[in-house]
């Protein structure tokens, strides 16, 4: 559990200081009045825990659900890339997604509980309202541990939507239930929509040594 308390914290967009972030009820449905978007006590076998919404928009907002079975957590976090808000072009939002996956690649040399991060898969969905990008990776903790973990980020006008989640690979169930969770996420944005994410060819990455 230690390991994806920590993980969480690591690719989290900003931390929030005890004097500037706001807590909000966990057991009722939370309307996030940036991107619309209504977030419920539930989603899938996931239980919301924890809402944390700061006043300077780069941080932003901060939502907590755990899952069922033991280890499995998520965050989801709203937030900006200006103190000013405006509409973040497709060109910015492409480069911030880039990064944010370079993050989780170079955890190895970021966090000394993971000792391996390695990519396994890419998708995106061209959508013309909410662009969206997911990656799955498989990372190895110190403890010789292995685990799925994704990255889905969507643009949101002036926001950005990013959730990680990472479950056990040995926990079958817990695996099923993660994908479960980033289907109802994502039917959040897209209602009745489809959404069929389009695997894309795997992109070179460089790690840092």
């Amino acid at each position: 559990m230690i390991f994806r308390i920590l993980l969480l914290t690591v690719l989290s967009s900003g931390l929030l200081s005890a004097a500037e972030r706001k807590e909000l009820p966990k057991d009722t449905p939370f309307s996030d009045e940036n991107t619309g978007i209504v977030f419920p006590p539930e989603l899938g076998n996931f239980q919301k825990t924890e809402i944390r919404i700061s006043s300077n928009p780069v941080v932003g907002t901060q939502i907590r659900y755990d899952g069922m079975q033991a280890g499995c957590s998520a965050g989801i976090y709203i937030y900006a890339l200006d103190e000013k808000p405006g509409v973040i072009p497709p060109e910015e939002f492409q480069q911030h997604y880039l990064k944010a996956r370079q993050t989780v690649l170079d955890l190895e040399t970021i966090s000394e509980h993971v000792k391996e991060s390695e990519l396994a898969g890419q998708k995106e969905f061209p959508d013309k309202n909410y662009p969206a990008r997911w990656d799955t990776f498989s990372l190895r903790s110190d403890g010789e541990e292995t685990f799925q973990s994704d990255l889905v980020m969507i643009l949101c006008g002036d926001r950005i939507v990013k959730l990680r989640i990472t479950v056990p690979d040995a926990q079958k169930e817990a695996k099923v239930d993660c994908n479960e969770f980033i289907r109802k996420f994502c039917r959040l944005f897209y209602r009745d929509q489809p959404v069929n994410f389009q695997a894309v060819k795997t992109e070179k990455t460089q790690k840092k040594r």
